[in-house]
């Protein structure tokens, strides 16, 4: 990858804080930040203190500094904060430096994302590709995704700390915070924490409470400076509550209070910035109001046509545009000019959001739900390159579900489901799903949650739990008559029991999900089930029928002209043909499904593939390439979170190790495969520990015949795995010798 130096320093992002201009010089923390950045070993500084003390406008003062030309420090900046998009997660890590490369470089950290492995694994990948270059990350507001101590809450920010600190080379940050972020002790070496306990210095404070009011229409500029000294020390120069103040002044064109009587009944000072945000929200007009309620439900900057559109219904006749540059005009939003985009300060969202109704024409669950129609009809159609295209789903998503709207949330999360699965967000996928969990109430939403949180449990497991939700879906689209729902169910469970060895059942179930999709028309389904289908006679032993199967599917991909329908023919075939003990046909089947799959950009089915390859390699004494494969295979199955593919290739890689004699080997990745089926349950965690205990067996001198014929006995019905009838042969090949050496005189 290319890290050229750019001949300048790249900024991504909405800058944290505006009003830089009026920035007052916070010297002290400000050289403290910089030298804490300057350091190799630090790796995140966390500017913490209360809400609106200053800490967004001094880290945008940092970055303004870090970026200025000539001759910065770093090759690219990128600003995020909780208050724009949301939850800080590792997706938008992830893509916010993406965005920080050259134009050219970006395709393939796109492809990256969306390939086969763990989140974790990609944004090391991502990290180390980033080398040679210096890089910032700004997450403002943080206090939103810690805990009351402190604690990342979750697991996605952890992780992308606990990456950023292992790494000998990585992306630094700086983190703003209403308290300070807390790590293992372990840790401490690599974070610094710079307190923001005060606000602006007095005279720093009175310099901006001067620049507040430039025209002297707030008769603050006509305030002696007794007056303005005792006015910012009774608000400990917090710059939000200074800018309130002057506000709320300006707004009261009836009484015209003064700056002392403004500032005579505010409450204690722990409260002080909540009061007068209070009180401005109280001063505003209704049309004003209805903007910053709307603003405040949005919850990031958008244009001025979403706010137009949400009021239109309930109140056709309000100037959004009049009310947007009002509440810029009082401090109480901001503006980005640039893109026409207006948001609020995050003390004025806080409160404004907490004083709408829960009922009613103009409530909470109202205005959410409009704004969840907003994102509607902004979504991007099929097809997508990735999951960012899918932003205005999921937005809409969480914004339904802050209405109480779980129905509808469902059935926006049910389509685009499958291809988050498949492109590496089946975490995600879980999270929407478990929001939802309990909480629908038509019949349909439930279903489409059940089948949801079940196609995204069987991917990413636990298979019991798939098992157990979408048996309950089967009964309940079968109840409703909702046959693509039935289609989509019955093919999951199909394909959990021929996991679990219910040969008899997977077969009768994804027969009928491929008859169900080929009514239905859903092409994509119904190569699924068939391939399944296919694979379910191969651990059946039937090699003609699970060929039969591989061949209507092959017949399907070249009348639909389909790479993923092709890959799956393939890779059926390839299974096939190890019972049928074609091994040559096994590695050029398998060379066909890996190219297909790689060409239809769905990773997820790699690691079952490889394993298969390395079977054929096996099968044909070819023991190095069967390990290569083999260890490819598991990490593939890592990268994904599919314990299943783990357990299947360590297995098979604990029998290679066997066949060279490294019975040590074996014996250690018997042990991990049979932990990794534990994850995901069945049958061939059985298998796998009596490999182990045969091999761990015979590398002691005890007699390992037992472990193999009960290994070969649990590891019968799955092609997945060594041919039990290999381990017989050598059950019997080693009692023979012992046999032998007995009868020696």
């Amino acid at each position: 990858m290319s890290t050229d130096a750019a001949p300048r320093c790249q900024v991504v992002g909405a800058p944290i804080s505006s009003g830089l201009g009026n920035f007052k010089d916070r010297s002290e923390p400000f050289s403290e930040i910089l030298e804490l950045l300057s350091r190799p070993e630090v790796r995140l500084v966390t500017l913490h203190g209360r809400r609106g003390v200053g800490k967004s406008a001094l880290g945008a003062k940092v970055v303004d500094a870090l970026s200025a030309p000539p001759g910065s420090p770093y090759q690219g900046i990128a600003n995020l904060s909780t208050r724009d998009f949301g939850t800080i997660t590792l997706e938008r890590v992830f893509f916010a430096c993406v965005d920080l490369v050259a134009a050219r470089d970006r395709p393939e950290l796109e492809a990256l994302w969306a390939g086969q492995r763990s989140d974790r694994e990609k944004l090391a990948r991502l990290f180390a590709a980033l080398r040679g270059a210096r890089y910032l990350l700004v997450l403002d507001n943080l206090e939103d995704q810690l805990s009351p101590e402190g604690h990342p809450a979750p697991s996605d920010l952890e992780a992308v700390f606990d990456i950023a600190f292992r790494m000998r080379e990585a992306p630094q940050f700086l983190v703003t915070s209403q308290v300070p972020v807390l790590f293992d002790p372990a840790l401490r070496p690599f974070h610094r924490n710079v307190h923001l306990v005060e606000g602006l210095p007095v005279d720093d404070s009175v310099q901006l409470l001067l620049e507040l009011d430039p025209t002297g229409e707030a008769g603050v500029r006509n305030a002696d400076r007794e007056t303005l000294e005792w006015a910012v020390r009774r608000v400990h120069g917090v710059p939000r509550a200074l800018e309130l103040v002057v506000s709320t002044i300006m707004k009261d064109v009836l009484n015209i209070p003064s700056l002392l009587e403004v500032l005579a009944d505010l409450p204690s000072k722990s409260e002080i910035v909540d009061s007068l945000a209070q009180k401005s929200l109280d001063l505003l007009t209704d049309e004003e109001r209805r903007a910053l309620d709307v603003l405040a439900v949005f919850g990031e900057p958008v244009p001025r046509e979403a706010v137009s559109f949400v009021i239109e219904p309930f109140f056709p006749r309000d100037d959004a545009q009049r009310a947007l540059a009002r509440l810029v005009q009082l401090h109480m939003a901001m503006v980005d000019r640039a893109s026409r985009r207006f948001r609020l300060l995050p003390l004025d969202a806080d409160l404004a959001y907490g004083q709408l109704r829960d009922g009613g024409p103009w409530s909470r669950q109202s205005l959410e739900r409009r704004v969840a129609s907003w994102y509607a009809r902004q979504r991007r159609p099929a097809p997508w390159r990735s999951v960012t295209d899918l932003t205005e789903y999921r937005q809409e998503f969480e914004h339904r579900v802050r209405a109480g709207d779980f129905d509808n949330a469902a059935f926006v999360v049910g389509e685009i489901e499958e291809f988050m699965v498949w492109h590496g967000s089946t975490r995600s996928v879980v999270g929407m799903h478990l929001a939802l969990l309990g909480r629908t109430t038509s019949a349909p939403a439930r279903l489409a949650n059940l089948v949801g949180l079940g196609l995204a449990r069987h991917v990413g497991g636990p298979a019991d739990e798939a098992l157990e939700l979408m048996t309950e879906a089967r009964d309940l689209a079968a109840e409703l008559g909702e046959r693509r729902q039935l289609a989509r169910a019955l093919f999951t469970l199909g394909d959990l029991h021929r996991s679990q060895r219910q040969l008899e059942a997977a077969a009768r179930e994804l027969d009928e999900a491929a008859r169900l999709a080929r009514t239905l028309g859903d092409q994509y389904l119904e190569s699924h089930s068939l391939m399944c289908l296919s694979l379910t006679y191969s651990y059946m032993g039937d090699g003609p029928n699970a060929l039969a199967v591989a061949e209507r599917l092959h017949d399907l991909a070249v009348a639909t002209g389909d790479p993923m329908t092709r890959a799956r023919a393939a890779d059926a075939k390839s299974l096939a043909c190890i019972v049928v003990k074609r091994w040559d046909d096994v590695l050029s089947a398998v060379g066909q499904s890996l190219d297909a799959y790689a060409e239809a950009g769905v990773p997820e089915a790699l690691g079952y593939a490889t394993n298969v390859q390395g079977l054929g390699h096996l099968g044909l004494g070819q023991v190095e390439e069967a390990m290569a494969s083999f260890r490819t295979a598991r990490r593939e199955g890592e990268e994904v979170e599919t314990p299943r593919v783990e357990g299947l290739a360590l297995f098979n890689l604990a029998w290679a190790h066997w066949t060279t004699g490294d019975l040590e080997a074996a014996a250690d990745a018997a042990r991990l495969s049979h932990q990794a089926f534990l994850r995901c349950g069945g049958q061939d965690a059985l298998a796998a520990e009596a490999l182990a205990s045969a091999a761990a067996a015979s590398a002691a001198g005890r007699d390992p015949v037992p472990g193999l014929l009960r290994c070969a006995d649990l590891s019968t019905g799955n092609t997945d795995l060594v041919p039990g009838e290999w381990l017989t042969a050598e059950a019997e090949r080693i009692r023979s010798l012992s046999e032998g050496a007995t009868d020696e005189p």
